[in-house]
């Protein structure tokens, strides 16, 4: 397992679902009254690819992160992240971890209709905890698998106000779930 103290780089490939949520809604500027208000949620599946660099401590390791989401459904994102790791640490070549993780998303949406209604360029933050395990193939390289679950804020709105009439509109990303395996090269 991992020295004490050790800084490492590594690259993790993986798959990520991500949950969201679109709502509108139009009123009466004057009265207040609803013509009409909706919701639908929806399910991205994608893939993503990560370069992070961090510093092990006796008992976890805490790292940054630079992730890009591959385009899907004409969404793509870069994610900027920290994170912080227990290690389960033991005698065998495999030490489980489990951690918390926070990070910040930019995402850019090619969908005509979100670019009409200047929703297509989503931010804001994402919070959560991680688990999963480090396999030591040798002094300096390690196997690492995982799964991530975060809660999401990164939205985006558009609202217009002729006098008469009020359109809210709102684009947002709720949750998402990625599982990844990853390199590490210790140094």
């Amino acid at each position: 397992m991992a020295d004490s103290n050790a800084w490492f780089v590594g690259g993790e490939f993986g798959g990520m679902s991500i949950h969201g949520k679109t709502s509108a809604s139009e009123r009466s500027s004057f009265s207040g009254y609803s013509f009409w208000e909706g919701s639908s949620s929806e399910s991205i599946d994608t893939t993503y690819e990560a370069l992070k660099v961090g510093k092990y401590f006796e008992y976890g390791r805490v790292y940054g992160s630079f992730a890009y989401q591959n385009k899907k459904e004409d969404i793509s994102s870069f994610t900027y992240g920290l994170a912080y790791d227990y290690l389960f640490r033991n005698a065998s070549a495999i030490t489980p971890f489990l951690g918390l993780t926070a990070s910040y998303s930019t995402s850019k949406s090619d969908d005509d209709n979100a670019k009409l209604l200047s929703i297509d360029k989503p931010k804001g933050f994402n919070y959560g905890a991680e688990a999963g395990f480090i396999y030591a193939l040798g002094a300096h390289t390690e196997l690492e698998i995982g799964a991530r679950y975060l809660l999401s804020d990164v939205d985006d709105t558009f609202n217009y106000d002729d006098g008469t009439t009020n359109i809210h509109v709102k684009s947002e990303n709720e949750h998402f779930i990625q599982y990844y395996l990853g390199l590490n090269y210790k140094f």
